[in-house]
């Protein structure tokens, strides 16, 4: 079953589809023209439901796996979940707040008397990003502190979901693992600016305190690491103050309503609308596009080892990818009960789907680059 079929949902039901020939799938949308986009990736094998679980729930039985797209996560919705662990299913989600992963972890102790696991997170960052660091933890003894540098160049606005993602960042609290206890900063605020030197196309950049969740699954699984940072980049530079200035004002707080006349609107969708006038305004022209995860391996405060992927897409592909390769390993078996991280889907098994996903989609042409200071 695959819950939430938006772009990010299509674009890993297009891989699993073409990776999984005899696999059957459920798509539950609430949205009629999502459904039938997700319908025609293989009419013959996909079977469409239009719901809204936050209003109908969602049934499980006779699944193997969920996966949950349906945004946004930071309300902390847990009604995918727990119709997966009802159901005795499998279940991994796109989770990339705090808020909404904390949700799910607090569901451990019913994933585990179900004997189901239970994984949020999955996708790029979080998700690859944690195994690229499990990854370095396993190879490199010394190291003792993790960061996470996201950057992304987007062609156009993206869905509505995103925006209300990218824009409560910047006013939800950012957790950051440090000396074994669990510390909050500001998103996206000038405070937390640091520049760092990574690989084409982006050069150095200036990133800031986001509210990503690797902190939470990363300190849970390694409690004696020093630091567990997450920082990130919107590119072009002006983006990270503008979306910051937008999101203080009013528009990263999704409860918000205003009355325009005789309608109650939410003011994001407004800007939604906004943006994709002003980008559909302009002149036709190349908008590249480009994703890059850095996982920066520390001892103390020093720099050891950092593994870069980088994909000439937005963060769409990445994520996708992601998903389908802890979809692939979910559905292989072996990984233990309960509600964990991605860190709870071996590494090794994780970045070898990543791997092969990737050479089929065409994506991250140059694999996982490994730069030593």
């Amino acid at each position: 079953m695959l819950i939430g079929a938006g772009h990010m949902g299509r674009s890993s039901l297009g891989m699993l589809a073409r990776q999984l020939p005899d696999a059957r799938f459920r798509i539950v949308d609430r949205s009629p023209e999502n459904l039938a986009l997700a319908l025609a990736v293989a009419p013959d094998r996909i079977e469409g439901e239009l719901r809204d679980i936050s209003q109908n729930g969602v049934d499980a039985a006779g699944m193997d796996l969920v996966l949950n797209f349906a945004g946004p996560f930071f309300l902390g919705s847990d009604a995918a979940a727990r119709a997966a662990i009802s159901a005795g299913a499998a279940y991994v989600d796109v989770c990339d707040d705090a808020e909404g992963t904390q949700t799910i972890l607090d569901l451990h102790q019913a994933a585990c008397e179900r004997k189901v696991p239970v994984i949020t997170g999955g996708g790029n960052s979080p998700g690859i990003s944690n195994w690229l660091a499990c990854d370095i933890l396993q190879s490199n003894s010394n190291v003792d502190g993790i960061q996470i540098v996201w950057i992304t160049r987007e062609r156009d606005p993206g869905g509505l979901a995103v925006l209300r993602h990218m824009l409560h960042m910047t006013v939800a609290p950012c957790p950051i693992w440090r000396g074994g206890r669990m510390e909050y900063s500001k998103g996206f605020q000038p405070e937390t600016a640091m520049s760092f030197d990574v690989q084409p196309p982006f050069g150095r950049i200036e990133a800031y305190d986001t509210a990503h969740p690797e902190p939470l699954t990363l300190a849970r699984h390694r409690p004696d690491l020093k630091l567990v940072q997450c920082k990130g980049s919107l590119y072009p530079g002006w983006a990270n103050q503008a979306f910051s200035t937008l999101g203080r004002i009013g528009f990263g707080h999704d409860d918000l309503t205003v009355t325009v006349g005789d309608q109650t609107i939410q003011p994001i969708e407004v800007l939604w609308k906004l943006l994709w006038a002003r980008h559909n305004a302009s002149p036709p022209r190349e908008r590249p596009a480009f994703t890059q995860i850095n996982v920066i391996g520390l001892q103390g405060d020093s720099p050891v080892v950092m593994h870069t992927i980088t994909d000439e897409s937005e963060m769409s592909r990445g994520t996708g990818i992601g998903m389908a390769a802890a979809a692939l390993a979910l559905l292989e078996g072996n990984v233990p009960p309960g509600a964990n991280g991605v860190e709870a889907i071996p590494f090794e098994r994780g970045l070898k789907h990543f791997r092969a996903l990737s050479v089929a989609e065409g994506a991250f042409a140059d694999g996982i680059v490994v730069t030593r200071f």
